[in-house]
């Protein structure tokens, strides 16, 4: 009865502050003396912050700000640099801090030296739960074709999006109708028996704009099959995505993704499939007033689990609904507030465990609710320096409490130059995959200090610098004998660089790098009990280590675009990656090897537009360009990566 009356209390200071935000959607404006000059509009605050900048970023404060005034180390990748990827995992591997393995499954994809600890979201909505905090769309599961751009941002993002947004945040923005003002379809063939065929088609009329696209994939995978007379079936792919909007006032938008990613597992000759698609369904409301603005939300998200593996079979269905309320305010003349509350529902019930025709179930009433407030100032000081300060509340039926600052000083100087000290914390819980492995689990946490220096000349050249020291505490990790636990406090650092420059209009150059030092490179250690090589009856005591979550030490990355000739475009990209440690100790763990080389990987891209009719887009795209032999880190063993490959596209806009 006492947590019913908790709960009942929660939810009543909830709406206590939903009901405040709900008062300006009636008309209600911040009093100002009359004999005051009145304060600026809330565009004209909104614009006040803007430079002349090609690229604009809404996550970094949760509104339209240019990267360099942005409280945050930000990348955007949009227009023609996306039509470069097939892949969400490709796009990510050319951005700073990112460095993206394979385990015999999917892309593994590290920021700043930890595995899969990113948010990824899309119209607001997040692809986590605590079903699931790893797993997100990265691969072909997820269609490229309907969006505009990505908005990255490397850094904890828990102060204003909670739980998971750990180590960054990865928005995908969707087109809108008048992106596309017609029907464009598509088609793909290439390597591993690869097909893919898509359309997408949107219209902008009498205030309102929609958006539709479906795609379907099917290919045979580049993983080896077994050496055996069983074919492994081919992967499939299906997606639909649908948007709808009326002026800068309602917007309804859902995706729809069912697939099945069949594989191998080398090691013990064993074969397996996996199906982890988000489906969602989400609606916002807008008002905008002289001095203020406000956004209600409300969304729902399915998650739907498979991991289908020799004799044994995972599955997990999962539930999430949330509500959200924002309250955008101008505070005096030079004062930008964010204030908002939002509540979460999460339904992991349904989970489930079958080993050889014998089935487990787990959390048969689980559920979890998360309440939570935010606020955040933007103050601008000076012309050209501003402070950002902010916190979240985080109240979980589950967990404990938490609370998430963040603060940061944006300094321009010289013209073109930017500088930006940045402090934010971050947590995320464990998921209920790992917690039917290791009950009692806590929820990792993350403070983050950051300072950055910039050059940015017009849009003809760039330049940034970012230092970055993680303190990480209670970062749930498999020790090498394969156990599950919270690690104590460790800490990493490092360092990323990246330049960009168009020396003239046709060409376009970029490169950057990632360096990481610092105690979180030892790995996890483990003591097991082995047999004695002097006396095989007795055992002794021996340490092995595992290097499967860390990332190398070095990561480079660098590009050219260059169009010609009106209608072609070409661009080649290189990936390098250092030397990747892997353990140490028992003879047994991959063959007591400590390293494995370092490589280089060479994409090529060429499109062609408008010819031989206008409309037509043709595309070539090719990976791994010198069949360049190189290994991963699998969960069991090492895994080939993926060798020379080239898939050419058509499409067609009506």
């Amino acid at each position: 009865m006492s947590q019913q009356k908790n709960y009942f209390s929660k939810g009543i200071w909830s709406l206590w502050t939903a009901a405040f935000i709900l008062s300006a959607l009636l008309g209600a404006t911040p009093a100002y003396p009359q004999e005051k000059a009145k304060p600026p509009s809330f565009e004209e605050t909104e614009l006040m912050f803007l430079g002349e900048e090609l690229y604009t970023v809404s996550i970094a404060s949760r509104r339209i700000e240019t990267l360099q005034r942005a409280p945050a180390a930000v990348t955007v990748i949009s227009g023609e640099e996306l039509k470069k990827y097939r892949t969400l995992a490709e796009v990510l591997r050319r951005v700073p801090g990112f460095f993206v393995d394979r385990n015999e499954v999917k892309e593994r994809i590290y920021l700043r030296g930890i595995p899969d600890s990113f948010l990824v979201m899309m119209d607001g909505v997040p692809f986590s739960s605590d079903a699931s905090t790893i797993d997100y769309p990265r691969g072909l599961e997820l269609s490229l074709d309907y969006i505009e751009k990505i908005e990255i941002i490397r850094g904890p993002g828990s102060p204003l999006w909670g739980p998971d947004a750990f180590s960054g945040i990865i928005n995908l923005v969707t087109k809108k109708g008048a992106d596309v003002q017609g029907l464009q379809v598509g088609a793909e063939r290439g390597s591993h028996d690869t097909t893919r065929s898509y359309a997408t088609g949107g219209f902008n009329k009498n205030d309102w704009d929609g958006l539709i696209s479906v795609s379907s994939v099917k290919s045979e995978g580049f993983e080896h099959d077994l050496h055996n007379d069983t074919e492994r079936n081919h992967d499939h792919y299906v997606e639909a995505y649908g948007k709808v909007s009326y002026r800068d006032i309602l917007e309804i938008s859902g995706r729809y993704s069912r697939y099945r990613d069949f594989y191998t597992e080398p090691t013990f000759s064993l074969q397996g499939s996996e199906h982890k698609p988000f489906s969602f369904i989400q609606a916002t409301l807008n008002k905008s007033m002289e001095s203020s603005s406000v956004s209600l939300q409300g969304w729902f998200q399915y998650f739907d689990s498979l991991d289908d593996y020799d004799q044994s079979r995972f599955e997990q269905t999962n539930k999430q609904y949330g509500l959200e309320a924002k309250y955008n305010f101008n505070v005096f003349e030079n004062h930008y507030a964010t204030l908002g509350t939002s509540f979460r529902y999460n339904d992991g019930s349904k989970t489930t465990f079958e080993v050889k025709d014998e089935k487990f179930d787990y959390f048969p009433h689980y559920d979890n609710r998360l309440y939570s407030v935010y606020f955040q100032d933007k103050w601008k000081i000076l012309k050209n320096l501003e402070a950002t300060i902010g916190i979240r509340y985080d109240d979980s039926s589950a967990y404990d409490r938490f609370f998430s600052p963040r603060a940061g000083i944006n300094y321009l100087f010289l013209d073109y130059f930017s500088a930006k000290l940045l402090y934010g914390r971050a947590f995320r819980t464990p998921s209920l995959a790992v917690l039917i492995e290791q009950s009692g689990l806590n929820p990792e946490r993350i403070d983050s200090y950051e300072a950055e220096l910039g050059f940015h000349y017009k849009n003809i050249f760039g330049a940034e610098i970012n230092f970055f020291y993680n303190e990480l505490d209670k970062l749930i990790e498999r020790d090498a004998s394969g156990a599950i636990s919270n690690s104590g406090k460790e800490n990493i650092r490092g360092i990323e660089f990246s330049v960009n420059g168009r020396p003239c209009r046709d060409l376009s150059l970029y490169a950057n790098c990632s360096h990481l030092f610092g105690n979180r490179q030892k790995g996890a250690r483990s003591v097991v009990e082995i047999p004695s090589s002097e006396d095989p009856s007795q055992t002794i005591e021996s340490t092995i280590e595992s290097f499967f979550n860390v990332a190398p030490d070095n990561v480079l990355n660098g590009g050219i675009d260059y169009s010609f000739l009106r209608h072609f475009r070409a661009n080649v990209e290189l990936n390098y990656v250092g030397e990747r440690k892997l353990a140490r100790g028992v003879e047994a763990v991959i063959g007591n090897r400590k390293r494995l080389g370092s490589y280089v990987l060479c994409d090529f891209n060429l499109f062609v537009k408008d010819l031989p009719i206008k409309g037509l887009e043709m595309a070539l795209r090719v990976r791994n360009l010198t069949d360049k032999k190189y290994r991963t880190r699998g969960v069991f063993g090492l895994v080939d990566g993926e060798d020379a490959a080239a898939y050419v596209t058509i499409r067609y806009t009506f």
